[in-house]
């Protein structure tokens, strides 16, 4: 399978948990850079979540790209110091886009065609609220979620951070623009961006909830000005046998 054969409206996006996969397993196929990255992560369950990113995206792309994947070449670029991390770029000519996310037991891999992409994936906090919702939150978007009974406070609000951190990495930008500057539709509805501080039309972005599990919110965001674009989600053990395809079409 070719990155030719991810068509133009479509989005692969793969899930992978750390704890299935030793790190054993995951070092040979990296660049000398993304396991020295790893290494100076000091908690273990940190360090091998960004292994198993960095060995997912590899993987993923290998299918798409039909090389082996240590062969993929990986860039990740840093706007503001020269040290190797940010969003990682692809280095083909096939116009393959790509984002990593990991919270928790989950490690999430999106690959597109269609735009510069931005996935995430988030554990529902438990903490209290307060402090998340003034650095985060709009006063729209923060009224919204106190119309809500309080034991569904935490789920609705990792939904807009998802929506909110999602569109962000897809830029580029990151957390570089305050959260609290991006307003997206309330939690209930089907995810969107209604407003944000940059020149690009929130009507240019396209946002796709995805199924990370229980105690989870996840999104893709693609920056395309295609009317719609299908997301496929999969699990990493299928890599190479693409056994687990499910077909959520992105909200316009």
């Amino acid at each position: 399978m070719t990155a030719l054969a991810l068509k133009t409206a479509e989005c692969h996006v793969w899930w992978a948990d750390p704890r299935e996969h030793p790190i054993e397993s995951l070092i040979g196929v990296l660049s000398p850079s993304e396991l020295k990255r790893a290494a100076s992560y000091r908690r273990e369950p940190d360090r091998l979540r960004n292994l198993t990113a960095s060995w997912l995206l590899r993987t993923a792309a290998a299918e798409l790209l039909d090389v082996p994947a240590g062969d993929i070449p990986v860039e990740r670029r840093c706007p503001d110091c020269d040290k190797p991390h940010g969003r990682p770029y692809i280095l083909t000519s096939d116009g393959l886009h790509a984002s990593i996310s990991h919270s928790g037991s989950r490690v999430a891999v999106a690959l597109t065609t269609a735009g510069p992409v931005g996935v995430d994936v988030e554990e529902v906090p438990t903490a209290p609220l307060s402090e998340l919702v003034r650095c985060a939150l709009t006063p729209r978007e923060t009224a919204l979620l106190e119309t809500l009974p309080e034991r569904d406070r935490h789920a609705a609000f990792a939904r807009m951070w998802v929506c909110k951190e999602g569109v962000l990495k897809a830029t580029g930008h990151g957390l570089r623009i305050p959260p609290n500057k991006v307003e997206v539709a309330a939690p209930w509805l089907d995810p969107a961006l209604l407003a944000w501080p940059l020149d690009l039309s929130p009507e240019e972005v396209r946002i796709s909830d995805l199924r990370p599990g229980p105690g989870y919110a996840g999104v893709v965001a693609i920056l395309t000005d295609a009317p719609a674009v299908k997301v496929s989600e999969w699990d990493a053990s299928g890599l190479g046998r693409f056994s687990f395809p499910s077909a959520v079409p992105m909200a316009a």
